[in-house]
């Protein structure tokens, strides 16, 4: 723009334009969601954020938030709508909440616009380019403490090249990189003043992909290295929030005879979905009684259950995770889940809540809360980072294990709760990052579907099931033997050592440009 040349800003105010900006900025929301799965149109998302940026930079305040909170409501509604399975209206009821970062990111980054509107063209594109970049980042990042669920990373799931950097960065570093790509493409439409900051992209998405093409192009090698067999089982049995007797006794003949089965294979261990029987393993009742008699033929292998139990402070609560059962029968070993899904596991504020709200959710209890990230070593030299299916999604969880020594993952889940949607490839996509950001493979075991392996570099493969071309969605009664190779004391990566190392970096990056910014003379 030249200094002194009257510009006509009328057609940026008029009330059709604002009305199609703002379906526009919807539309960057739905390209988001379509990036997930199960559309999985992959690197489209790179285009999601170009609404924003036009907005940030053209636009009073009240219409920037109204804009960004649009566009995460778009992302919201669409990206959430397996929830409906639970309850029609929950996804929508969560949109307005969760959209509203959308509308924190075009008001902060409208703000940086401009101040940055002060510079020369070539610096002012750069900077604006690494700005949106951060400042995003950091949004997704607290948006994390709330719900983590499909954040920018996942869209990334089915490319390793680009996910490779989270072993460093973990998966902030894969959403600024997605986010300065975008912000990069969107500089090109500045024309020559946008150049250089394409070209400040462009060299970061080389340096990442280099640095990517390195790592998955030199030969896997192991110290000291241990093989490790487990027969995964995975009943396909339906919800049975509030099983009756029959129900029980159904899912212990179906778990009992598919255990039975691959015993013939000589498994290491044998590994149960989360709550494969809806009655607890350690339980008094003629049920549990009848759950653990079903278990004496298998003597003599390790076995991994996902089941409820009770929690370890006497309280007479209840814990939802994993017990590991020795070759003569005894418990050797037990998890409780950290992270608990809120109004699934327990209802968040429950005295504050109208009782018609709660019964919607309510499970009849609050479970209780595991209070550390121990791995299990089922078999000697194999400890097991034993994470209880949405807790599975959490870096902070995954990377507790490998600084615990774990040196494989596992996912016990039931998925069965969304029959018909995408939820079950969803809950996969957003697990796949943990094995790339801890460099640990993950053994994941389900009870209807995503039963399998997922190697360090991020690949889904080994899985239980008749071979199709997307195993991931299949759902059947199933069982089988996945084979991993592990190294017994492996070497911890960045992410590992250093956690959210990468995030912290984008917020001192905020703060001082924000500080320069604001004590700069006009």
């Amino acid at each position: 723009m030249n200094p002194g040349v009257p510009v006509n800003e009328a057609p940026l105010v008029s009330k059709p334009c604002r009305a199609l900006v703002a379906g526009v900025c919807m539309l960057g929301g739905m390209l988001y969601a379509a990036s997930l799965p199960p559309w999985n149109w992959g690197f489209t998302i790179l285009a999601s954020l170009w609404p924003l940026f036009f907005v940030a930079r053209r636009y009073p305040w009240r219409f920037r938030l109204l804009c960004g909170w649009l566009w995460g409501c778009a992302w919201a509604v669409f990206a959430f709508q397996f929830l409906r399975e639970i309850f029609w209206l929950l996804p929508y009821l969560m949109m307005p909440v969760i959209a509203v970062w959308g509308g924190v990111y075009t008001l902060a980054l409208g703000w940086f616009s401009r101040k940055l509107d002060r510079l020369p063209a070539p610096w002012r594109e750069v900077l604006f380019t690494l700005t949106a970049a951060a400042l995003f980042t950091v949004l997704e990042w607290t948006r994390s403490r709330l719900f983590v669920w499909n954040d920018f990373s996942v869209t990334m799931w089915r490319y390793p090249l680009a996910m490779r950097i989270a072993a460093l960065t973990g998966r902030y570093g894969v959403t600024f990189l997605l986010a300065v790509g975008g912000a990069g493409l969107y500089a090109l439409g500045r024309k020559k003043a946008g150049l250089p900051a394409a070209a400040v992209a462009l060299a970061l998405w080389l340096a990442a992909l280099g640095y990517g093409g390195a790592k998955l192009s030199a030969p896997k090698t192991f110290r000291d290295p241990v093989t490790f067999r487990a027969a995964l089982l995975q009943g396909d049995l339906p919800q049975m929030r509030r099983a009756t007797l029959t129900e029980v006794n159904r899912a212990i003949a179906v778990y009992a005879e598919l255990a039975r089965r691959m015993l013939a294979e000589r498994p290491d261990a044998v590994f149960f979905p989360e709550c494969a029987v809806p009655v607890p393993l350690r339980g008094a009742s003629y049920a549990a009684e009848a759950y653990r008699r079903s278990l004496s033929p298998l003597l003599g292998t390790p076995l991994l259950i996902g089941t409820l139990d009770f929690a370890p402070d006497g309280s007479g609560g209840m814990t939802n995770g994993a017990l590991l059962i020795d070759r003569e029968g005894r418990v050797a070993g037990k998890y409780d889940k950290f992270h608990r899904v809120p109004f699934g596991e327990y209802v968040p504020f429950r005295e504050y809540l109208p009782e018609a709200l709660i019964r919607v959710f309510d499970m009849g209890r609050d479970l209780v809360a595991g209070t550390d990230l121990h791995p299990l070593e089922v078999v000697p030299g194999v400890r097991v980072g034993c994470a209880i299916c949405y807790e599975g999604v959490f870096s902070y969880v995954a990377a507790g294990f490998a600084r615990n020594h774990a040196n494989v993952l596992a996912a016990l889940s039931n998925d069965v709760w969304y029959p018909a949607s995408s939820e079950p490839e969803q809950h996969l996509a957003n697990a796949v990052m943990r094995c790339v950001e801890t460099g640990l493979p993950m053994i994941r075991c389900g009870n209807n579907g995503g039963s399998g392996v997922v190697t360090p570099e991020g690949r889904f493969t080994r899985y239980v099931g008749t071979p199709a071309p997307r195993p991931e969605l299949l759902r059947e009664a199933a069982a089988g033997v996945v084979e991993v190779t592990l190294e017994r004391f492996p070497e911890p990566t960045g992410f590992v050592r250093f956690g959210d190392w990468f995030v912290h970096l984008c917020l001192l990056f905020l703060a001082l440009e924000a500080l320069r910014l604001a004590v700069r003379r006009p």
